[in-house]
């Protein structure tokens, strides 16, 4: 995996998320994005396939297969009906387990119970969960609680759960990095310091503030939606709601504390536009990696 430059730029500068609506609507309305950024890009999901190596993975974990779905953002922009089309799509992809990384719903408490139900049709042998972002705190987060309950979606909110085969891995999740506490500490209680772990994070900054003394081997995030916008050929996102920028625009990154996967995610915030930036099915394949011996 290459190293990413972190030197601050004109394209990696701290943005408010006030910002990121105003500029994005700026950047979408310039340029001449027209039918293909208005009306085709955001409905053509794509489905990216990255390889995750993870040292110490145990052998029955190698090729396991996590879903990751986020910024779904259900609401007057996202209707249900694209929402459980995309569902329909990630389930014919047969994952091992689903992750889901926040951001459900835009403008209304009224669109969570939907979106929850329809993420109860998320079907994986070990199977779905989630953590919440700043705009399912800011609708609503005891109605996420409940309908997550209700569906039988695990909530991990500085909390974990453990999936064994012949050996086991972690999956953690953390309170949202904008509008909730984080607890590492909690996050991780009871974990073994070998076993494999992976932590669930909407707002993929948090992973720069990982503790120390906790070993984190990936950290799945979503909120910055690619920037909507990107630079064809270029890959730059102009406006990133992140204040380390382009490093954690999509993809996957690496910092001095872990690896971190940050999707597209699938709906959009301010004007309806996607250019460049098609919504996001992340498939992460698990891989073992071998560790060097020194003779």
């Amino acid at each position: 995996m290459h190293e990413i430059e972190e030197k601050e730029s004109v394209w990696n500068r701290p943005i408010s998320r006030r910002s990121f609506l105003k500029k994005t609507a700026i950047f979408g309305a310039i340029g001449g994005l027209g039918i293909e950024g208005f009306a085709l890009e955001p409905r053509q999901v794509a489905v990216t396939n990255t390889d995750i190596y993870i040292a110490g993975l145990p052998d029955d974990f190698d090729g396991f297969r996590i879903c990751q779905l986020t910024d779904v953002h259900h609401g007057p922009l996202i209707s249900i009906k694209f929402v459980e089309k995309v569902i329909e799509k990630a389930n014919q992809l047969k994952p091992d387990a689903f992750v889901l990384t926040g951001d459900y719903v835009s403008s209304s408490p009224k669109y969570i119970r939907p979106v929850i139900n329809a993420f109860g049709k998320l079907n994986a042998p070990y199977g779905t969960y989630a953590v919440l972002g700043n705009h399912d705190h800011w609708e609503g987060e005891e109605l996420c609680i409940r309908n997550f309950k209700r569906n039988k979606i695990a909530l991990l909110t500085n909390t974990n759960t453990v999936i064994t085969k012949r050996g086991s891995i972690c999956i953690a999740g953390i309170g949202d990095y904008l509008e909730d506490t984080q607890e590492p500490d909690k996050a991780f209680k009871g974990i073994p310091d070998d076993m494999p772990r992976i932590l669930l994070s909407h707002h993929p900054d948090y992973s720069e503030e990982i503790p120390k003394d906790i070993r984190v081997d990936l950290v799945i995030s979503g909120h910055t939606h690619g920037g909507q916008v990107q630079i064809p050929m270029l890959g730059i996102a102009p406006i990133v709601p992140s204040k380390y920028g382009q490093k954690y625009a999509n993809g996957l990154a690496k910092n001095s504390k872990t690896q971190v996967y940050v999707s597209r995610g699938v709906g959009m915030i301010g004007i309806p536009v996607r250019f460049s930036c098609p919504p996001e099915i992340a498939l992460l394949t698990l891989r073992k990696k071998e560790i060097a011996i020194q003779i």
